[in-house]
This record gives C-alpha cells, structure tokens and sequence, in this order.
C-alpha cells in the first residue's frame, strides 16, 4: 500500500507546498483538491499543468488521485435545475481531463444531496444519464471514476455498496469504480467487507480517518476519542489484499495547522507501515 493526503487539509496554502510536505513526512503522493487555491479545472491551462508534473518530479510524490470540488455550490450531478446539471457535467469532463493531463488515472466524484421533495427514480436515472456521459469521458482519458458514497447527513442517494453496485450495473462501464471512506460505512453500520465482497476489483482508493460513530466528522487517526479501531480495518485491507492507495481525508478543524496534523498523522502511518508488513 501506499499512503498519501488530500490536498484540501492544505487549503490556505499553494499547491506546491503540498508537495513538499509529502515530501518531507515520507508519502508517496498527494490527492489533489480540484478547486481554489489548487487546482480548479477550469485554471488547468497549461501552464499550470506543467507546474505540477514538474512537482511530480522535482519532489518524487505522485499524484494519488484528483479530487474536483463537487460537494459544495453551485455544482450537482442530480440537481433539479438543468443549467446545473449541465455545468456540473462538463465540469467534471473538464476534470477528468485535468486529471488524465496531472498524470493521474483516477478521479474522485461524490453525489450531493438532491434536495428535498424530489422522486427517487427520476434523481436515479438523472444519475445514471450523467455518469454514462462522464463514463464516455473517462475512457477517452484513460481514467477511472472512483465513486464513494456518503453519509445519510451529507447525501441520500449513494451510500452504501449496493448502491454502488446498482449504479454500475446501470451504468455498463468498467470506468466507474468504488472506494472505502472510512466514516459512511461505520455510521451507516456497513461491515467494509461488504465494499470488497459486493465491488470486487472495482474497489481501488481508501480514505482514511476516524469517525465519532454518529456523524461525518474526520477525525484524525488516533484521536482517543475516535471509535474505529485503525489496525484492525487495516486488517480487512489485508484480508482483502488490497493493495492500492490509503488517503488521509481531515477537514475542518485541522485547517488551523494543517502541518502539526500531518506529522502527526505521519507516525500513525510509519507504524501501520510495520503493521502491513508483518
């Protein structure tokens, strides 16, 4: 396995230092944010382009995955406005192709909350509609769309693996892939092998953190106060022989001193480092 950082724990600071704090705390990559300060999609000129692949090279991490901002206004794939909808989807074709040109080949998407009020089936097949478009995208750029599914607070459409499955059936393309975010499936009381026994070798990226085990809080590591057991889902990665990238996911309120998190999240992963060699 390899380990690296969402970008975003970085946000007040440029992209590069991301790169340089991989760097210094033993990663093998960074996910990168794809929005401002970062990498926004539509900032993806060449130029900037150029500066991350010599990123990439200057500090030896790669890039582990891009993430566009999709959680957040005025983007969503299942919007009840069209215009919306639109935009998201040429957005996320737009990032797919910033994501192939970063010398990455996966990137992250989320399906937000559609709103209250709505018929499930018309938001289902909404979704469907644009992933297959996205999926046309995808092959072209030789990326896959690694899906993950959200807690109950922050979305209501994908959250557990069978939603995920379903939504690949539908789709028919081997371009849509899953993940593992450590909190949906804790809250949602979803065992994680259920991602590895129902997704197979669809499952290609971790996020990893801690939970409170009632809320989509991302905790860090080791908080004692967090509920998951950190080795002990390492040991289902092993299990599972998975063998791809662990991300570390912090939010708020690690923004304060983003460095101070790392390090300490650093440690943690020089000893689950032993811990998946043994």
């Amino acid at each position: 396995m390899d380990f690296s950082f969402l970008t975003y724990q970085f946000a007040r600071y440029p992209l590069e230092y991301c790169f340089r704090m991989a760097k210094e705390y033993g990663f093998e990559g960074v996910e990168v944010w794809g929005a401002r300060p970062h990498a926004y999609a539509y900032d993806m000129d060449e130029k900037r382009i150029e500066d991350v692949n010599l990123w990439e090279d200057k500090y030896g991490i790669r890039v582990s995955m891009f993430t566009p901002e999709i959680l957040a206004y005025p983007y969503n794939i299942v919007s009840a406005d069209e215009k919306e909808r639109t935009e998201t989807i040429e957005y996320l074709k737009r990032s797919l192709k910033a994501a192939a040109a970063i010398r990455t080949d996966k990137m992250q998407i989320t399906i937000k909350h559609p709103g209250y009020g709505r018929d499930r089936r018309k938001v289902w097949m909404l979704m469907e509609e644009g992933l297959k478009e996205l999926c046309e995208t995808a092959e072209q750029e030789n990326v896959d769309i690694i899906l993950e599914s959200l807690s109950p607070s922050e979305g209501n459409v994908i959250t557990c693996a069978d939603d995920i499955k379903e939504i690949q059936d539908r789709v028919g393309s081997k371009r849509l892939c899953t993940m593992i975010d450590m909190v949906p499936p804790f809250i949602a009381n979803e065992p994680y092998a259920e991602y590895f026994d129902k997704l197979d070798d669809t499952m290609k990226y971790v996020h990893i953190c801690n939970s409170d085990g009632k809320t989509e809080f991302h905790m860090q590591l080791e908080d004692p106060k967090g509920e998951i057991p950190l080795f002990d889902f390492f040991s289902i990665l092993k299990r599972n022989k998975y063998d791809g990238w662990c991300s570390i996911e912090l939010l708020a309120p690690y923004f304060r001193e983003p460095e101070l998190y790392l390090s300490e999240a650093a440690r943690t992963i020089e000893r689950l480092r032993r811990y998946i060699k043994d």
